[in-house]
């Protein structure tokens, strides 16, 4: 159990570092990030979505499901996205990557060339 919680973490911790650091997603988080911008969903509704899918179709078949594997499935998207926000690097004129566009500035906005 305390195996499986910090492994996840780790990958969640992880997948917001390299995302947030703007270092390009892998396939599964490339369709991650690319659904989130076509749909506009919150990054964890869409990796959730995709986690449980995945599930379903290993499950189909005839891979093994146990709680681990649904935990995963239901947790994981959350928590990329909470760690997408602590870790994200902002970028005068880039885009933020768990909201997609560039989020409200409250002041200005300083500009490094």
């Amino acid at each position: 159990m305390l195996s499986f919680a910090v492994g996840l973490t780790v990958l969640a911790a992880a997948t917001g570092l390299y995302i947030g650091a703007h270092f390009g997603p892998g396939p599964r988080d490339g369709l991650m990030t690319g659904l989130r911008e076509r749909l506009g969903w919150p990054i964890w509704i869409v990796r959730t979505a995709l986690e449980v899918t995945v599930v379903a179709v290993g499950w189909a078949l005839g891979g093994n499901v146990g709680v681990g594997t649904v935990a995963f499935a239901l947790l994981v998207g959350p928590m990329c996205q909470f760690f997408m926000r602590v870790f994200a690097v902002r970028v005068a004129g880039g885009e933020d990557p768990v909201r997609g566009s560039d989020p409200p500035r409250t002041g200005p906005v300083p500009v490094t060339e």
